[in-house]
């Protein structure tokens, strides 16, 4: 029954391509810590899958979920309270109640669903709600279904609790929280509210006048909410339903952060172009779910895979005055990072978001820019436009690594010229202020903040080695050759370095960080202490052994110390490190000392925490070394979270806890894929595409179709297609625009011996490091055809 009123005549339609992205769950029943997003650039709502808008939050303390409008908040939540005029009185009040506990949750690419079964009121009701593109409010819908085959006449009341309140770290700029206050506006049916101390403005009406309104600040629905927020409620009676009909009711609950004629204006824009906006939206969810479509033989992955391309619009956080770009992590987390963003933008490339890439990095450089001004890259920036932490070691040279990647997948020489002076003074803020012993291995916390222990890390140090490359290639497309040696030449001196001096060889890993002894001494016994507090009986065995070690070392001696934290797996993802160590160590980091039933271990000596970009860079470290089933093994890992939580997506946490979405999970769901299995690597500076697919094991029919490449007069769009069987692999690829050279590097035969045919014309292939390539000068659309002669 709950499944009918889906296809009534009111709901809208999603349309054939958005049609097969359906997740839903039984809810009731459910913890209100199991939540959702509506998203938007603008505006996002969270609440729980049950319907509910329970307080709870620690960035702004039991204030994380709700309507926000960054850089405010604008509403804790709203409820529907339904009533029967005929026969509320005579039923003694069970036909009049709130909608608290929806029966089930429905979550679609750009909008969300609670469905009920009223049986005492004979109702099926559908709560709907999506944010609008670039519109700072929401529409809100109600769908109620007839099941008592007669005409009714409902009375329905709506009350919204207000929270006019500032986002995280906003009273670093002096931002004040007041108490709210409001009014109905009774001629035009409108409940309108402000905080009293600021400009903050909140209006809520529907798509019909109310009967009447109500506004107190101890008026509550369903349950209490915290905080200064004022309730206010709006009253529409003598609701008619036809016998087994469906009526409809639209709320539009618009906000400002400057004016009340702001926030009105919005609020008209909603009611009268509601339908308009759905179709727009509807239109640019189906452009993504177009841009880079994968067919591959594991059909749950490719699932994932495609949600993953919507979960990537979720992030994109637009705030005036401030600036615009990826977001990291709902709900806690819906602002700006460094260090997530240096994976999340690699795993945005490869489906269609070059631009947004562009973006992130530059709102990133510039807030880094005004914070720190000496090249260092910020770790955390706020809605508020203040950075929570000026930034740890390494995401300086990560950034730089991945300004690079976006560069060779954006071909846009303007943006390169504008961050390149930042990635000459990163450079040198890394190898001159953070290296005061002059060895290259920078020092400062990294990724994992391992406390007390600001010495240099095994991260920040491969990132460092990327960045000098990156750097090197930076000053040979800008001409600046001496640049150019010098990178190059210290990337070699640092790369030798961390392969000789990081390599444990006894244990085949590379150490966590280079220490003295002393640092070590000074903190082992509070690490042990911790370990055994939490039963961590691993962890309590591998720090009393770094502990016997210590004994009799001198205090300045320096040494690499393994603590077994899962950035040790950098030195494969980047590929520095050579093949040999590199499948000793990722072969141990793939065994049930490193690997989890969902992914791979924060800590290999605690055992008990998995994170999908832990696990992502497991990925992407094994596919860098051509190890496809591997590789394999990791995607699944995280895709085999999916739905845990959140209907339709994978939580922070595997499986099932943290933010119940990340933007850092797409880099291990699409860069292998893309970047190595399908191999897809361009140049789109120099119009270049390289392709060199490697597939697991099995997988003998592949496609990636509408492949995104380059922006502006570089752009291009690539299709391709593998087939491969015991006679012969083929390869077809096509290219929209003329005028790219493409180089194929195939895998050749293991007995050496095959026939080459390009467009089914013999062509002699070039042997590359037991690979065999082809070269087409400008291409179209081809065919290559590997045909074994044995």
């Amino acid at each position: 029954m709950l499944q009918t009123i889906s296809s009534g005549t009111n709901a809208p339609g999603l349309g054939p391509v958005l049609e097969p992205y359906h997740e839903s769950r039984a809810s009731r029943g459910l913890s209100w810590q199991d939540m959702f997003i509506c998203a938007g650039n603008r505006t996002y709502l969270i609440g729980s899958q049950n319907g509910g808008f329970p307080d709870f939050g620690h960035h702004v303390k039991l204030e994380m979920g709700g309507l926000w409008l960054h850089p405010i908040k604008l509403l804790d939540g709203f409820w529907l309270h339904i009533a029967d005029r005929e026969a509320g009185a005579a039923m003694n009040g069970s036909t009049a109640m709130w909608l608290t506990e929806s029966d089930s949750f429905h979550n679609y690419p750009f909008y969300n669903e609670h469905r009920y079964e009223l049986k005492a009121l004979e109702l099926e009701v559908v709560r709907r709600q999506f944010c609008p593109d670039d519109a700072e409010g929401m529409i809100v819908t109600y769908e109620l279904r007839d099941l008592s085959g007669r005409s009714r006449s409902l009375d329905l009341s709506l009350l919204a609790r207000t929270d006019l309140s500032p986002v995280w770290f906003s009273e670093g700029k002096g931002i004040q929280d007041g108490a709210d206050e409001g009014r109905i506006d009774d001629a035009a049916g409108l409940f309108l509210a402000k905080d009293r101390l600021n400009p903050w403005h909140v209006v809520i009406g529907a798509d019909r006048t109310s009967s009447k309104g109500a506004v107190r600040s101890e008026m509550f629905g369903p349950h209490w909410t915290s905080g200064k927020g004022i309730s206010g409620s709006l009253s529409y009676e003598n609701v008619a339903i036809e016998a087994g009909g469906t009526e409809t009711i639209h709320f539009f609950m618009a906000g400002s952060n400057r004016s009340e004629e702001e926030a009105l204006h919005t609020f008209a824009r909603l009611r009268d172009n509601r339908e308009a906006l759905w179709e727009a939206k509807r239109g640019r969810y189906e452009a993504i779910a177009s841009r880079t479509v994968v067919n591959i033989p594991d059909k749950h992955v490719q699932k994932v895979f495609d949600w993953v391309k919507f979960h990537n619009d979720w992030f994109v956080r637009e705030v005036p005055d401030v600036g615009r770009g990826m977001g990291a992590g709902h709900p806690e987390y819906p602002w700006w990072f460094g260090c997530d963003n240096s994976y999340t933008l690699l795993g945005l490339l490869p489906v269609g978001g070059l631009d947004m890439a562009q973006e992130t990095l530059s709102l990133i450089l510039k807030a880094s820019e005004e914070a720190n001004g000496n090249g260092r890259i910020i770790h955390e920036l706020s809605t508020s436009g203040i950075v929570a932490n000026p930034g740890n070691t390494q995401e300086t040279a990560h950034f730089i690594q991945c300004v690079w990647e976006v560069f060779r997948w954006t071909g846009d020489d303007a943006f390169l010229k504008r961050v390149y002076p930042a990635v000459k003074k990163g450079l040198a803020w890394l190898l001159d202020e953070m290296d005061p012993d002059g060895d290259l291995l920078p020092e400062g916390y990294g990724i994992i903040e391992i406390e007390g222990l600001n010495v240099e890390l095994i991260d920040s140090a491969v990132y460092t080695w990327s960045a000098l490359l990156a750097g090197a290639r930076m000053a040979a497309f800008f001409g600046e050759a001496d640049v150019q040696a010098r990178y190059e030449e210290l990337a070699v001196r640092l790369g030798d370095k961390i392969n000789g001096d990081l390599w444990i060889d006894k244990e085949g890993l590379y150490a966590d960080a280079m220490a003295p002894a002393g640092k070590i001494m000074s903190r082992i016994d509070v690490y042990i202490e911790r370990a055994q507090e939490f039963g961590a009986l691993n962890a309590v065995r591998d720090l009393e052994a770094i502990k016997a070690e210590l004994d009799g070392l001198d205090p300045a001696s320096e040494r690499p110390w393994l603590f077994k934290n899962w950035v040790i797996n950098t030195p494969m993802e980047t590929g520095l490190a050579p093949r040999g160590q590199a499948v000793r160590a990722l072969e141990r980091m793939a065994t049930d000392e490193f690997t989890g039933p969902w992914g791979t271990y924060l800590s290999g000596m605690y055992r008990d925490q998995m994170m999908t970009i832990s696990t992502g860079v497991q990925a992407v470290a094994e596919a860098r070394y051509d190890r496809m089933d591997e590789s394999l093994r990791f995607i699944q890992l995280i895709a085999s979270t999916f739905n845990k939580r959140l209907p339709g997506s994978m939580s922070e946490m595997s499986p099932d806890y943290g933010c119940f979405v990340q933007a850092w999970t797409n880099y291990g769901m699409t860069w292998p894929l893309m970047s190595f299995m399908f191999g897809i690597k361009p140049d789109a500076y120099s119009k270049a595409l390289t392709l060199r697919p490697r597939f697991p094991q099995g997988w003998n029919e592949m496609s990636a179709k509408r492949v995104q490449l380059g922006l502006g007069e570089r752009a291009n769009t690539l299709d391709l297609e593998v087939n491969l069987s015991a006679e012969a692999d083929i390869y077809r690829f096509a290219l929209e625009q003329p005028g790219w050279s493409v180089t194929v590097e195939l895998p050749r035969p293991a007995d050496g011996a095959c026939i080459v045919t390009l467009d089914g014309e013999p062509v002699t292939a070039e042997a590359r490091d037991g690979a065999i390539a082809v070269t087409i000068a400008s291409a179209g659309r081809h065919e290559l055809r590997v045909s074994r002669t044995s």
